[in-house]
């Protein structure tokens, strides 16, 4: 059995495909004001189109309809024997990433599944609320098979540890990013954001991967820091 330590970036599908989605503009939901010179007025609502085709394509990678899988960073931990996994020492790190989005998905529910059919415990930050809904909707989309057992009826598998959810203690209101924690843990902090990641894959592949494994390796620290045992 393993432990799988992952973390999902995504991006925005192509434009294409994005202009084919994008919501109606409506020209008379845009506030002139006082303005009286037709010019201006256009100038203004143009501006306002504009920034209603930026919006959307900015917010496209967060939501499944709109964005792709772009990679998963995963550390593997070998169980061994009766000895607790500490993630943040000695796992083994990789990135699934393919132009081929289905192929990018199979390779890492393959990685899921364990011996005898069960599933290797997966651990990670807020997946409960994106990375897993995120990952189910686009195997959706390609007719890709999700491992059976993450998902029963209501609630996510007691193999799946959300290290957010572990954070809150059962209170929903409490805040806290990966980074924010990281760093009250003095566990280490981002190096990036992760919403300039798709461009940066396809810029700079080793700066993406660079960011991709920091933040894997500061989900594996907080691990240990919050005392999770596997």
């Amino acid at each position: 059995m393993q432990t799988i330590v992952f973390d999902l970036e995504t991006g925005p599908l192509a434009e294409s495909e994005l202009s084919a989605l994008l919501p109606p503009f409506d020209p008379a939901e845009v506030k002139t004001g006082n303005l009286k010179d037709p010019a201006k007025i256009a100038e203004k609502i143009a501006e306002a189109e504009a920034n209603h085709r930026r919006d959307f394509i900015e917010r496209a990678a967060l939501d499944p309809l709109t964005g792709r899988v772009v990679a998963i960073g995963v550390m593997q931990h070998d169980a061994k024997g009766e000895q607790p996994t500490k993630f943040g020492k000695g796992g083994k790190f990789s990135i699934i990433g393919h132009d081929d989005e289905a192929q990018t998905l199979r390779e890492f529910w393959e990685l899921t599944r364990g011996e005898m059919g069960r599933l290797n415990p997966l651990i990670g930050f807020n997946i409960f609320n994106f990375d897993l809904p995120f990952l189910f909707r686009r195997s959706w989309k390609h007719r890709i098979a999700v491992p059976f057992g993450l998902r029963r009826g209501r609630y996510w598998s007691d193999q799946l540890l959300d290290l957010r959810d572990a954070w809150q203690l059962g209170d929903r209101q409490a805040k806290g990013s990966l980074d924010s924690i990281a760093k009250h843990l003095g566990v280490g902090a981002k190096n990036g954001d992760g919403k300039a990641f798709a461009e940066l894959w396809q810029s700079d592949r080793k700066q993406a991967e660079a960011y991709l494994r920091n933040d894997i390796e500061l989900t594996a620290k907080v691990a240990d820091a919050l005392g999770i045992v596997v």
